[in-house]
């Protein structure tokens, strides 16, 4: 009679055994304790669910940019969901989410003349090391700015100012290369995220045009 034997099979069968078995065999060797596999195992349960969560963020992220209302119906916790949802006092504002997506293109021309034109020259006349810096690549991408809310205060506020809140929301398919030359040194950064509340005051308030004084912009806390 014949014998059949699977031998990948056994190969597969003595792999998981071997993996099973060696690390008791070399804690029992080295004298340690049966805990720091536990410890390990724990370890790496944590990184898998931490990577998990982070991609789970960025999808949701990504596509609540393109569909604000049904990421809302998602079972999301609710301190991913926009402001609008928790406070009556802010208010969505997607007429100016649409003024900025048809303005976009001209602002991303804006950025790319600003880097060129006002940070590059500053960079380089700032150390002579830097004499050679240079952006070789500027593209903030097509997806723009979102503003997920918007506040206005109306009470203990100076007549002749306006203060508003705005939830943003940035999640860019930019990609921005910058070069040494002197040093053969190149660098980039791609996929930019931002989310902050971003406050704009405008004051003082004038009788002449163009109405207003000044404008201020920052954010209130570290985006």
């Amino acid at each position: 009679p014949m014998l059949s034997v699977d031998v990948s099979g056994l190969v597969s069968q003595f792999a998981r055994s071997f993996a099973l078995i060696f690390p008791v065999y070399v804690l029992g060797y080295l004298g340690l304790s049966f805990s720091w596999i536990l410890i390990a195992l724990l370890g790496l349960f944590w990184l898998r669910r931490h990577r998990g969560g982070k991609s789970s963020r960025l999808g949701r992220a990504l596509a609540f940019l393109q569909d604000e209302e049904r990421v809302v119906r998602l079972s999301v916790s609710s301190a991913e969901l926009p402001a609008w949802v928790h406070f009556p006092d802010t208010e969505r504002a997607e007429w100016l989410n649409k003024t900025v997506k048809h303005l976009w293109p001209f602002i991303c021309q804006f950025i790319e003349k600003l880097f060129r034109e006002t940070i590059e020259p500053a960079v380089r006349g700032a150390n002579n090391h830097l004499s050679t810096f240079s952006f070789t690549k500027i593209d903030i991408g097509h997806q723009p700015l979102r503003i997920n809310g918007v506040k206005v205060y109306t009470e203990n506020v100076d007549k002749r100012q306006i203060i508003l809140d705005l939830q943003i929301s940035f999640v860019g398919n930019c990609e921005i290369d910058l070069e040494i030359k002197r040093y053969f040194c190149r660098a980039g950064v791609k996929s930019i995220q931002i989310h902050g509340t971003m406050r704009v005051i405008l004051e003082p308030l004038i009788g002449d045009m163009p109405l207003i004084g000044a404008l201020s912009i920052f954010f209130l806390r570290k985006p």
